[in-house]
């Protein structure tokens, strides 16, 4: 019996993967401008504005369904006059609406974060445009003049494929 499970599964696996490589493949480069919304009760702190402005360079692949994306984002004067560099890291389901999770990975004032922070996004894609919502969860204890490190945020974005 486990015999047979395991062929089965084997099996599926590889359909799966047989299929998906007939799929229609999307890879490419894109650019766009992500707005950033800090939802957290931050004390007034001069150098700090809850609403920023980044600018995305994304690499984005997968087939038709099941899409990854490298996204690289600078967020200048983002606290004390001091830019933002972030990488991440996103999996997504579905072609024209799609919604997926991604991980990333901060760079503030000379020091890497210690935690990373974590996304939840949903887009619309039309063409060449990418349009999206996200809720972004990130602590960021490298600006130590905050009151708070807590600096969750709803963004959005859009996004230009080339």
């Amino acid at each position: 019996m486990k015999r047979f499970l395991l062929s089965l599964i084997i099996i599926i696996v590889s359909f799966c993967l047989v299929a998906c490589s007939f799929t229609e493949s999307h890879a490419g480069f894109g650019l766009g401008l992500h707005y950033l919304k800090t939802v957290d009760e931050m004390e007034e702190t001069s150098g700090f504005d809850s609403n920023a402005l980044g600018f995305l360079g994304v690499y984005s692949f997968g087939p038709s369904l099941i899409n990854f994306e490298l996204d690289f984002e600078v967020v200048p004067n983002y606290a004390l006059d001091k830019n933002l560099y972030q990488g991440s890291a996103f999996a997504f389901v579905g072609s024209t609406l799609y919604g997926g999770l991604g991980i990333g990975m901060s760079h503030f004032d000379g020091e890497m974060s210690e935690n990373p922070f974590f996304d939840l996004r949903a887009g619309f894609k039309i063409s060449r445009f990418d349009l999206f919502a996200s809720y972004r969860m990130q602590d960021l204890d490298e600006v130590e003049e905050l009151e708070s490190n807590d600096l969750n945020s709803v963004t959005f974005g859009a996004i230009f494929k080339f």
